[in-house]
């Protein structure tokens, strides 16, 4: 994969971001995101590959520092398949899907991102966000969200 394929990493900017506070549905994964640009601002992604769909992911792409996990880290447990190149991480109380790790060992040391679930962020109408579309399912590889019809 070229450079120009690979996604973008997020930059962060502290004068245009907002915190969000996060729980699974068992209350025992808490954490906080922090955004920049606000969530009314991303591009929040819905994939229909086979686990983004049955996880029903709608999801943005952080620093992995601006995800601070408050409470719950470890009743996380993990889930890879395939090629291994991610774990889904969920909470093993309730089973909420949180976020997932992308390890890409194929190029190399992995972006400094982690996904998160943005249906579990507290008081987000989701019928406000820009979701995109991503073809997950024929598509092998992530792609910035500029590209994302």
């Amino acid at each position: 994969m070229s450079n120009e394929e690979f996604p973008h990493l997020p930059t962060f900017d502290p004068s245009d971001s907002q915190t969000y506070s996060a729980i699974c549905h068992c209350g025992t994964v808490q954490y906080t995101v922090t955004l920049s640009p606000p969530l009314a601002k991303q591009k929040v992604v819905e994939c229909n590959c086979s686990i983004c769909s049955r996880n029903g992911y709608l999801l943005v792409y952080p620093l992995r520092e601006q995800v601070d996990i408050k409470s719950g880290e470890e009743a996380l447990k993990s889930y890879s398949f395939g090629i291994k190149r991610n774990r889904h991480l969920f909470c093993g109380r309730c089973g909420s899907s949180v976020f997932f790790d992308p390890r890409m060992p194929e190029f190399g040391e992995s972006p400094d991102i982690f996904p998160v679930n943005v249906r579990m962020f507290k008081d987000v109408n989701l019928k406000e966000l820009q979701i995109v579309h991503w073809d997950g399912l024929n598509k092998s590889r992530f792609v910035d969200s500029e590209h994302l019809q």
